[in-house]
C-alpha cells in the first residue's frame, strides 16, 4: 500500500514519463509510416511547368511551404518540386526547412561539389521571383566555385569521404563515458563531498555541451554520414533527448538563418532582432542607452542561461508562433510536435526526476545546486565557443531593412558575395592546436565551416589551407588569432566598445 500510495503522488507521477515518452514515439512512427496523418499533393498545372513565365512575390512564395504543396526559389527562380520531395537524395525532412522561401545560398552550401540537382531543378521551374523576404548577395564571381573543386578535387584524390561519420563516433565516445560516470558519481554514489559533487556537475555540463558543438553541429549540417538515420538519429540523441532541446529549432535558426545570413541584423536570429530593448548592444545601429556601458561585464554572466533559455524558447516560440527571430518556421508535422515532446519528457525524467524521486545520495536541497551548475556550465560551453566567432570587433556587420518588404522592395542588396560576406563576418584562432579543434568541434576552423557546412568539421584541419589559398588569390583572408584568448579578448572589446558608443550606425546597408 506505501508504494502505491508514492506512486500516488505528485512526484510519483513523473515516474511515468518514459511511458509517455514511449507512447509518443509510437505515435510519431505511425505519422512517418502515412498510418496516421496523410498527406494530398497538391503540384502546379502542367501548363505551369510547360511554360514557366509567371512571377511571384516572395509572399506568393512562402504559402507554399509544405510538402502538399512545396516551392523553393533558387537564383531568383521559382520551381514547384511537390513531386520531387520524396525522391530528394538527401532526404526529406531537411529539404522540408527551405520550402517557401529564396534557398539560393543554402543550395548551392549543400551542394558544392555537383551540378546535377541543378540540372534536376530544371524541370520544375514554373516561374520567376519578383520580391524578396531577406536581403540578396552579388553572385559569386569566382572564388566559391574554384574553391569547391579544390575541395571536391582533395576527397576524390585521396579518397576520402567528407561526411565520414566513424570521426564523430570516435571522437564523442570517450565524452559519453565520462557523461554517465560523472552522472552516476554525482547521484548514485554516497559520501562523495558536496564540493566535489559540484565539480563533477561542471564536468557533466562539459559533456552535455561537447557534442552539442561537435558531432550534432555535424548532424544539423547533414555532414555526418550520408542518410537521415545519421543525421536525426546523432541530433536528435545528443539535442533532444540527452539536451532536452529539439533539432528542429535549431536548423531553424542555426542553418536557415545564422548560416545564410551571417551577422546581417534582421534575418540572423543570433542577433538582437529589434533596434531599442534588447540587454545586447551587438550592432551599432540599435540605440544606445546608458545600461550598455556595463554589457561586457553583465552580459558573460548571464551567457550560462543560454542552455534553459533555448529548451524554453522551443516552447514559446518555435512550436507555438512559428517563428525564431527574424525567420519563419515551416509547417512542424505532427510528429515532430510528439518527438519535441517525447525528448522534454526523457530529459526531464533523468535530470530531474531520477535524482529527486529515486536516488537518495544527495539531498534534495542540494539536487538544485548541482542542476543549475551542470546547466550553467553548458550554456556557457556553447555560448563562449559560438559568441567569439561572429560578435567581434574584426568582423564585418550588416542591415537588413525589413520596412522595404511592405512595398515591395528588396531589403537590401550587397556588395559582397555571399562566400566573401562569410569570411568578413567570421573569426578563426588555434588552427595548430589539435585540442582547441577536438573540444570546440572545430569551431576554431569557423570560416571553412560557413563556406563548406555540408563537410565534416574533422576534415577542417586538414583541407584549410587549401582554401585559404584560394581565398587569397581572390583577394580574401581570413582572420585568425593565435589562441582562443585572443579571441574571446576580441569579443569583451566588442561589448566593451559597442557599450560606449552613442553614436548611430554606418552598417552597409547596400
Amino acid at each position: 500500500m506505501s508504494c502505491l500510495a508514492c506512486a500516488l503522488t505528485p512526484l510519483g507521477w513523473w515516474a511515468l514519463l518514459p511511458l509517455l515518452a514511449l507512447q509518443l514515439e509510437a505515435f510519431a512512427l505511425l505519422h512517418d509510416a502515412r498510418v496516421l496523418g496523410r498527406v494530398t499533393r497538391r503540384p502546379s498545372p502542367k501548363a505551369s511547368f510547360e511554360n514557366p513565365s509567371a512571377t511571384f512575390t516572395w509572399q506568393e512564395l512562402a504559402r507554399h511551404n509544405a510538402e502538399e504543396s512545396a516551392w523553393v526559389a533558387v537564383d531568383g527562380l521559382v520551381y514547384d518540386i511537390t513531386e520531387f520531395v520524396d525522391r530528394h537524395p538527401g532526404g526529406k525532412e531537411i529539404l522540408l526547412f527551405a520550402l517557401g522561401r529564396d534557398a539560393t545560398n543554402l543550395f548551392n552550401s549543400y551542394h558544392p561539389f555537383t551540378d546535377v540537382p541543378r540540372v534536376v531543378l530544371k524541370k520544375y521551374r514554373i516561374g520567376s521571383l519578383a520580391t524578396f523576404e531577406h536581403p540578396v548577395y552579388k553572385p559569386d564571381s569566382g572564388f566559391y566555385k574554384e574553391a569547391s573543386q579544390v575541395l571536391k578535387r582533395y576527397f576524390e584524390e585521396n579518397g576520402v569521404d567528407s561526411k565520414n561519420p566513424w570521426n564523430g563516433v570516435v571522437r564523442m565516445a570517450p565524452v559519453y563515458v565520462c557523461f554517465f560516470a560523472a552522472y552516476y558519481a554525482i547521484y548514485c554514489v554516497p559520501g562523495v563531498p558536496f564540493a566535489a559533487r559540484v565539480a563533477l556537475a561542471v564536468l557533466l555540463g562539459v559533456c552535455q555541451g561537447m557534442p552539442l558543438t561537435g558531432w550534432m553541429h555535424d548532424a544539423s549540417h547533414v555532414s555526418i554520414g550520408r542518410s537521415e538515420k545519421w543525421w536525426w538519429g546523432v541530433g536528435r540523441f545528443s539535442l533532444d533527448y540527452m539536451s532536452g532541446s529539439s533539432m528542429v529549432s535549431w536548423r531553424n535558426q542555426h542553418v536557415l538563418g545564422h548560416h545564410v545570413y551571417t551577422n546581417v541584423m534582421g534575418a540572423d536570429p543570433d542577433l538582437p532582432t529589434d533596434l531599442a530593448g534588447d540587454p545586447r548592444r551587438l550592432v551599432q545601429q540599435q540605440a544606445w542607452a546608458s545600461v550598455y556601458r556595463w554589457q561586457h561585464l553583465y552580459l558573460p554572466p548571464l551567457y550560462g542561461i543560454l542552455a534553459l533559455k533555448s529548451r524554453m524558447q522551443d516552447l514559446t516560440e518555435v512550436f507555438s508562433k512559428h517563428t525564431n527571430g527574424p525567420i519563419r518556421v515551416n509547417p512542424i508535422s505532427v510528429q515532430d510536435y510528439l518527438r519535441m515532446l517525447s525528448a522534454k519528457a526523457v530529459w526531464l525524467f533523468y535530470r530531474v526526476v531520477v535524482p529527486y524521486v529515486f536516488l537518495t545520495a544527495v539531498s534534495r536541497p542540494q539536487l538544485a545546486v548541482l542542476f543549475l551548475a551542470t546547466e550553467f556550465t553548458t550554456g556557457y560551453w556553447l555560448a563562449f565557443n559560438f559568441q567569439v566567432s561572429h560578435i567581434s570587433d574584426e568582423v564585418d556587420f550588416l542591415f537588413s531593412d525589413t520596412a522595404k518588404r511592405e512595398s515591395g522592395k528588396c531589403p537590401a542588396v550587397y556588395e559582397q558575395e555571399w562566400a566573401e560576406s562569410q569570411i568578413k563576418t567570421t573569426i578563426d584562432y588555434s588552427h595548430d592546436s589539435p585540442l582547441a579543434a577536438y573540444f570546440s568541434g572545430a569551431l576554431n576552423y569557423q570560416t571553412i565551416h560557413h563556406l563548406f557546412p555540408c563537410v565534416s568539421q574533422y576534415h577542417y584541419p586538414t583541407v584549410n589551407p587549401l582554401i585559404m589559398d584560394v581565398a587569397k588569390k581572390y583577394g580574401y583572408e581570413f582572420k585568425v588569432y593565435d589562441s582562443y584568448a585572443d579571441a574571446l579578448a576580441a569579443h569583451i572589446r566588442h561589448l566593451r566598445n559597442l557599450g560606449r558608443e552613442g553614436k548611430p550606425a554606418e552598417l552597409k546597408l547596400e
